[in-house]
């Protein structure tokens, strides 16, 4: 295939890179988000789906201080960097794999699977807009709050509707397979 989404079409390599994902995903929650939730007691921009108002965003801020200043800034956003490459790949690639079995509905699971790179395009754009917030300090604008919001409710929106289409496409893999197989007498 060549275009601008290319997949790896070997499962081995497709569970490479969900094993790569899980990996990072799992450093981030029991590691660098963990650590800014203990120190603020609230949960990081990261893992609020439904956006934060400007004084949610402020408090935050404050309640970071420098020692979650730094973790955000070098654990949190490194790690976060690989993440969304890795999860959008593995995603896309999954439903791509999936749906070369399905006739009909496989240019449904292609379509969501490019969905599953707007999705690593906003968590890019929240992360970039994490780091503005966080370097504007008590003083940040109100409007970088709202799009920094708007970025992450917009990762949550496309992360739903991939992971929706990803186990409905699961489902019907599954459903095929066991149809698929020789009933024994």
């Amino acid at each position: 295939m060549n275009n601008a989404l290319s997949y790896p079409h070997h499962g081995s390599r497709i569970l490479l890179f969900w094993c790569a994902a899980m990996f990072v995903y799992f450093l981030m929650v029991f590691g660098s988000l963990a650590d800014i939730e203990r120190i603020t007691g609230v949960r990081a921009f990261d893992m609020r789906p439904n956006g934060y108002s400007y004084a949610d965003a402020l408090a935050l801020i404050s309640a970071l201080g420098e020692e979650g200043r730094r973790v955000y800034l070098t654990m949190q956003i490194p790690l976060d960097t690989m993440y969304p490459a890795l999860l959008a790949i593995s995603s896309a690639s999954s439903l791509y794999w999936l749906s070369q079995s399905f006739g009909s509905t496989a240019r449904w699971y292609r379509a969501v699977a490019a969905v599953a790179y707007l999705a690593a395009i906003a968590d890019y754009a929240e992360n970039g807009l994490i780091v503005w917030m966080l370097n504007a300090g008590l003083g940040v604008p109100e409007a970088l709050v709202t799009a920094t919001s708007l970025a992450s409710v917009s990762k949550s929106i496309f992360s739903t509707i991939v992971y929706t289409t990803l186990l409905i496409a699961l489902a019907e893999f599954a459903i095929r397979r066991m149809r698929q197989r020789p009933k024994v007498s």
